[in-house]
This record gives structure tokens, sequence and C-alpha cells, in this order.
């Protein structure tokens, strides 16, 4: 038997083994006093080995005007809403095959670590949320650090242990009190965590309005295509067993799937309000894999060394493209707490600490979404010469609200990125 509760706008509905936070409900909602404050959400992205060479812009300018290289093509949709940044630089950062090391703290990759600027908006940004942060990762290290559980980083500067997989994270949303095993079975056989809740739209229906019953059946529809997208992967490692190669498959096989998946749940997770700030350091190789591509990532970031490495570095380039843009698409479909689209509070980055081959200067970020309202997009943006990426994470946490006025090696906030 499935209980219903609700605070506010902020619904539950509960059994034995699930606690399952619902989209905001109009039906629910206090009296109106006045807008509703929405609070910004953060997600940053870490993808490990950089770009070639001529997937950047060579002018700086509104992308509708200097059009896109061939690698950026599949994010055309969204050109108007996303800005690229140039000429950054991680003063800490020295090592050319370490992408993601030290991407969100600054600190030296010689010494201790510090505190990520992912949890320095966590803290400010989740005091009243399910989850204090979510902080996804993979078992690939190959172009993010041989060393990391993923790209946050502690007060003591200790790297934070990530959920590796979609069926993990699956499981910190979705299940209280069922076993690894019982969950697996359960997907395998197309069982929903909704039918063990014992509800669906039709069942609360008329406690709810005609717009409210919209949005849940929009979101159960959600939760079920992960679950399907789970059995997937579940039966594909089952039956596929690892190929020898000159380089270790990881146990997440399809790639592109797993990545997609995760997006899914962070979209659903912002949607909810579980939490409000998620880091994701994203696998590399099993998403070769699953484009066909058997070239080990790190001989790809050699693209000089032949047409076939070149080849397949530029086909990642577009499949990273494609699923930044994939994300974008599920952040806009999703309704939020004051009825906008989530994408309209989330301040979204994408980057390296590794432009193109080992080079470590000028890299690139990438920043999305309408959490900050006169945040520049649509933009190729050059920086100044050697910018400190600190500068970066400094600006986009103070205009989230967080109270700071420094950040590891900062030199100030960037009034370049604000129009």
């Amino acid at each position: 038997m499935s209980i219903w509760t609700h605070q506010s706008r902020r619904s539950f509905l509960r059994s034995a083994g699930v606690c399952l936070a619902l989209p905001a409900l109009d039906t629910f909602a206090a009296p109106a006093r006045g807008a509703i404050e929405t609070p910004k959400r953060m997600v940053f992205l870490g993808q490990g080995f950089g770009f070639l060479p001529e997937f950047y812009p060579t002018e700086s300018g509104r992308f509708s005007e200097i059009g896109l290289s061939e690698g950026m093509a599949p994010i055309k949709a969204h050109q108007d809403d996303i800005s690229l940044l140039g000429n950054l630089v991680n003063v800490g950062a020295y090592k050319p095959h370490e992408g993601s090391e030290t991407f969100l703290t600054g600190a030296s990759q010689r010494g201790k670590n510090s505190i990520s600027c992912d949890q320095v908006a966590a803290e400010h940004l989740c005091r009243d949320t399910r989850h204090a942060h979510l902080t996804l990762s993979t078992k690939e290290r190959k172009g993010h650090g041989k060393t990391m559980l993923s790209m946050a980083y502690n007060k003591d500067g200790n790297s934070i242990p990530g959920l590796n997989t979609s069926l993990e994270l699956y499981e910190k949303l979705f299940v209280a009190n069922e076993t690894k095993e019982e969950l697996m079975a359960r997907i395998k056989t197309e069982r929903s965590v909704l039918d063990s809740l014992e509800v669906n739209a039709k069942s609360i229906s008329r406690r709810i309005a005609r717009t409210d019953k919209e949005k849940l059946e929009e979101y159960f529809q959600t939760i079920r295509q992960v679950e399907l997208g789970l059995k997937r992967q579940i039966e594909w490692a089952d039956k596929h067993p690892k190929p020898k190669a000159p380089f270790a498959m990881p146990e997440e096989i399809d790639g592109e799937t797993e990545v997609k998946l995760m997006f899914d749940m962070i979209a659903l997770a912002f949607q909810t309000d579980q939490t409000r700030v998620m880091s994701y350091m994203m696998p590399s190789q099993s998403v070769l894999s699953s484009m066909g591509i058997t070239i080990p990532v790190h001989s790809i970031s050699h693209y000089n060394a032949s047409k076939e490495r070149r080849d397949a570095g530029a086909a990642r380039d577009k499949k990273c493209m494609e699923l930044l843009a994939y994300l974008l698409d599920r952040l806009k479909e999703k309704q939020g707490l004051d009825g906008r689209r989530v994408y309209d509070n989330c301040i979204v980055s994408y980057g390296t600490n590794i432009k193109a081959g080992h080079g470590i200067k000028g890299f690139p970020v990438f920043l999305s979404g309408g959490g900050i309202r006169n945040l520049r997009l649509g933009e190729s943006i050059q920086l100044p010469k050697d910018t400190p990426l600190a500068n970066v994470w400094l600006t986009l946490l103070q205009q989230a609200g967080v109270p700071i006025e420094r950040f590891s090696h900062s030199t100030g906030a960037l009034s370049e990125l604000l129009g």
C-alpha cells in the first residue's frame, strides 16, 4: 500500500521499499505569496581528453553569425543557449593525460588537492534537499586521472567516491530497502519501481488537477524508459563477455546508452528537487566502443599519428556534442517548481583541463543554462590569455548566490561572461 505525502509543492510516494520524489504539483501548492523563489541548480561535467584543433571556432562572435565547426554541428539546435570559453588555464594542472584532476579545484597536481567548486556550491544550495549532492563518476580513468574516484573533493582535499553506473544512480534516487540482487531481478523482468508503489496516474487522478495528471504521466513514463534502458544494459553485459583487446573493457558495455541514462536521471533529480548540485566524470572508452571504434582513447589524443586516429577523433568530438545536446534537451523538457523549464534555473558547465592532444593551456569550457539571467550565451568568447579557470568557477558560484569572494587561485570574477 503506498502512502501519499506532500509538503507544499514537494510531494512523495512512499512504500516499504521506495520513497519516490515527485515533480512540483500545483494541486498542493501553498497560497501564493508573491513569486515563487526557485533555487539555482548546478551540474559540472568533465570529459577527460580534449578535442581536435579544428573543433574550435577560429574567431569570437555569435555562433549564429560565425557558424559552428563540423565537430560542434550536433549542438546546432542549442547554439543560442551555449557559450564556449577560450584561453583558460588551470594554474595547478601540469599533467597532459589527466583532464579532470583538479579541474573543479584548481589545486596543484603536485600536492594535496583542495575542495572542489561543486562542493562549495552544495554547502549553500543543498541545505534542504534529500541529497547534499550527487557525485557521478565512471570506472574509466583514462583522460581523467589515475587515482580519482570522481571530480568532487571535500574540504580535506580527499576524492569523494562517485556513483559509477546508471544502475547505482537509479538505486540512489528510487530504491530504499531493496537489495542489489532484488533490484537487478526486478529490472530484468520489467517490473517497475512504480509497481511496488501500487500507483499510477489513474489511481490518483481524482486528487490532482488535470495539468498535474499530465505532468505525472510524463514523469512516470520517463522512469519506465530509464528502467527499460537499464534492462538493456544488464542483458547486454550478461550476453557479451569482454572481448580481447589492447585495452581493458569497462563493465558498462554500451557507453553511449550509459551516459544518456545518467543524463535522464540528472534531469529527473533536478525536477524533483532531490539535489541541486551534481558533478559527472564521464566515460570515454566505452562511448567509443558503442560507436564501433576500437582505438584506445589515449591513442586518439595522438591524432597526427594516422588518418584513422584523426577520423576517430573527429567522430568522438561529434559524439561529445551530441551527448551534451541530449542533456540540454532533457533539461528543457522538464518542468520545475515554478512552472518553468528545469533548464531555466540550471547552470551547466562542461570541459576538461586539456585543449587538444596533450596541450593544457587555452582549454575549453562550455556554459549553458538559464540559471544566470545575464550570462552571455550563443557565443564563442575568447577571454584574455591564460585566464584562470578558477575565475570562471568564482563567477558561476557568485551568480548562483553563493556568498564567496575567492575560490582557489582566482583573481576575480569575470565580467566578460555577463551581458
